[in-house]
């Protein structure tokens, strides 16, 4: 697959032809069309079809949006089996964990709505739980300012931080360990004693020292982290999963190993770090380079935009011929909802886009509607998906 294919915004192409890009969407455009000559053909029926268009009476965004997917359709861009909405800043809120339903219930549940017709569904942001070396638990929203009591010293947290670089002056003693643990519908900024940038995203937990000692800097993890680690040669710093082991002297790096998930993914952006498997099986990656841990004995290394796995810190979730049913795991952490399929090999279809953390998400359910191939329903937090040629009861 040709990467450079997908990301262009089809309202860029459609703009280009009415004369109307804006200094940055020209950027864009030139920067995509030099990219290949592939692209180049592309554009040149890209802008055949909107000149179509611009005849006809297709007015309205969903129009156009539904125009051009059967444009898609004709160009030999498509992966066979593949499903493909075009990338939209489209408005976006919802969605789930894995599930399966009867039949009975999928087919003539009158409390089920189109999503055209349900209310909009939005992200349930709740509390950030700490936990204090004495096993005291304490909650606070994401924004506001806090200071919390600790042995030796203060936790303060402001402008939505947990900082704990004041507590690099205090005496080493023993270890005094904290956790923090992300609720769904959150994510959050933690900084450590050595002054370490930790994100966490939702469903997602660390255990770390008040004060880093010894020779090393350890930490364990659940969910998905990106670190900003301070460089410190005398004390590698090593992140400890249920699996995996990663060790680092100072670099910018993301792991995504939530419970459940059959793989856990280690990205570089800057620096480099060793991975360890529990097989005691190691690798070494570079920069844009992501190692993948599982059951099997091997390490898998890959080439990736590494930036793009970190948008999740921008308020974005980025998805490249990926798997619904993965797709929809992810958003279920944000939105806190249950989703059922109708049938399991419905969470195979694959899916390429990028979507709004923040937004509601009904208008993003109709444009994978767009794809004739799967239908939504909703009924208060659960969400049915069910085939499009499997919809005659309802």
């Amino acid at each position: 697959m040709n990467k450079n294919n997908i990301h262009i915004d089809w309202r860029i192409l459609r703009e280009s032809v009415v004369g109307q890009l804006s200094v940055e969407q020209k950027k864009q455009l030139d920067s995509w069309l030099s990219a290949s000559s592939e692209n180049q053909k592309y554009y040149e029926k890209a802008i055949r079809f909107y000149k179509e268009q611009e005849k006809s009476d297709v007015q309205n965004e969903l129009d156009y949006q539904s125009a051009f997917d059967s444009f898609l359709k004709q160009t030999n861009l498509e992966k066979k089996n593949k499903l493909r909405f075009i990338k939209v800043a489209a408005s976006m809120a919802l969605i789930i964990a894995s599930g399966w339903i009867g039949l009975t219930v999928l087919t003539g549940v009158p409390d089920y709505q189109t999503i055209s017709d349900a209310k909009l569904i939005n992200a349930k942001e709740g509390k950030v739980e700490l936990i204090l070396s004495s096993g005291k638990k304490v909650f606070f929203e994401k924004e506001g300012e806090v200071s919390i009591l600790e042995k030796d010293g203060e936790i303060k947290k402001k402008q939505g931080v947990v900082d704990y670089s004041a507590f690099s002056k205090m005496k080493d003693e023993l270890t005094q360990l904290n956790t923090v643990k992300i609720p769904r519908g959150t994510d959050f900024k933690l900084v450590l004693s050595d002054s370490t940038v930790v994100w966490l995203n939702a469903e997602s937990s660390i255990t770390y020292p008040v004060k880093f000692s010894g020779d090393s800097r350890k930490v364990a993890i659940s969910g998905e982290v990106y670190f900003d680690v301070t460089h410190d040669k005398s004390k590698p710093f090593v992140v400890e999963t249920e699996a995996t082991k990663v060790k680092v002297l100072g670099t910018k790096f993301n792991i995504k190993a939530y419970q459940g998930d059959e793989a856990i993914y280690t990205t570089l952006l800057e620096g480099q770090v060793l991975v360890e498997n529990s097989f005691g099986r190691k690798v070494i990656i570079k920069p844009d380079e992501q190692a993948i841990t599982g059951t099997s004995a091997d390490i898998e290394v890959r080439e990736v935009d590494a930036s793009r796995e970190i948008d999740w810190m921008m308020g974005l979730f980025e998805f490249e011929d990926e798997k619904l049913g993965d797709i929809l795991d992810e958003l279920a952490r944000w939105y806190d909802l249950k989703i059922f399929f109708e049938s399991e090999d419905l969470k195979g279809y694959e899916f390429t886009g990028t979507l709004r953390k923040y937004d509601d998400l009904n208008q993003l359910l109709q444009l994978l509607e767009m794809t004739r191939s799967v239908k939504f329903y909703v009924n208060d937090d659960v969400v049915l998906v069910k085939k499009v040629h499997q919809m005659s009861n309802k």
